[in-house]
């Protein structure tokens, strides 16, 4: 269990509030972080990663003060940032084999056996050879994994991990996440509500530095069951539903409006439809923009 308590996030810079009282726990299995770019997702990230110290509040890993025992804590975690630059000269088993050493993984059998294992479960073998630099997005973000649990860790945070891959490596790295939160803490940061839909039980909205939600997906997305509507009309229809109601999605399909929005009953000629996470965090965060 993580527990994070009344932290705030102050950047001396412009004195900027990245984080304002920010509170809520971290159970095994794997966590959702969701919010739109510069929510302060990658702050709260980087503190719990014991990367940047907090400005105030409290982070506690089963039950012990993360800044007291951070030295305790690191042997525990994995942690992939956003950036997945790693050493374009090395090939995967000499990226390994140096992340072990600075692990302080001496002995060279066991450290040979950990990458072995790391390889074969991110799908990277046959790929020894192959210098970093010249791995795809996907295989980057794979060895990124691999590095992050070669020590077998009980946490690991992964930080926006499916931005710029294609449609057949986002399922692979998501199916991957899967495999691998057996018996482990994974906080998934993203802005990618549909990365998560299928993955995550709990879940922590952030907005501007504050939580805007915190528990169960299924009860978060159950708050608007019942809510949903769906409309096929014209711009000007568009136009009504954005001021009497709050809309969630808008799409146009052969010049056709097609606007989901939520009320508490329907506003004009609608169809009830099942709401998705993406329709409840929408709502959360007060509609689509314009």
């Amino acid at each position: 269990m993580i527990e994070i308590k009344n932290v705030t996030k102050i950047y001396p810079l412009g004195k900027k509030k990245a984080l304002d009282n920010v509170s809520f726990e971290i159970p095994e299995g794997i966590f959702g972080l969701i919010g739109r770019n510069g929510a302060g997702k990658t702050t709260i990230m980087r503190i719990i990663a014991t990367v940047m110290d907090q400005t105030g509040g409290s982070i506690y890993f089963d039950g012990k003060e993360l800044k007291a025992n951070r030295a305790e804590f690191r042997k525990s975690l994995g942690y992939l940032p956003q950036s997945t630059k790693l050493m374009p000269r090395l090939n995967i088993v000499e990226f390994l084999d140096y992340v072990c050493i600075m692990k302080g993984i001496k002995d060279k059998k066991v450290r040979k056996a950990k990458i072995a294992d790391a390889i074969e479960t991110v799908g990277l073998v046959g790929e020894e050879r192959k210098r970093l630099g010249n791995y795809s997005g996907g295989m980057l973000r794979r060895a990124g994994i691999a590095q992050a649990i070669i020590d077998e860790p009980r946490v690991l945070i992964i930080d926006e991990p499916t931005t710029g891959l294609d449609p057949e490596e986002r399922l692979y790295f998501l199916n991957l996440l899967s495999k691998i939160s057996v018996g482990r803490t994974i906080i998934f940061s993203t802005h990618i509500t549909a990365d998560i839909e299928n993955l995550c039980r709990n879940i922590c909205i952030l907005e501007q530095g504050q939580v805007k939600y915190v528990g169960d997906k299924g009860e978060f997305i159950d708050s608007i069951k019942g809510k949903l509507w769906e409309h096929s009309g014209t711009p000007e229809d568009e136009a009504m539903l954005r001021r009497d109601a709050i809309v969630t999605s808008v799409a146009y399909v052969d010049g056709v409006a097609k606007v989901r929005y939520v009320a508490d009953g329907q506003l004009t000629d609608s169809i009830a439809v099942e709401p998705t996470l993406e329709d409840a965090y929408i709502h959360a965060l007060g509609g689509v923009k314009r």
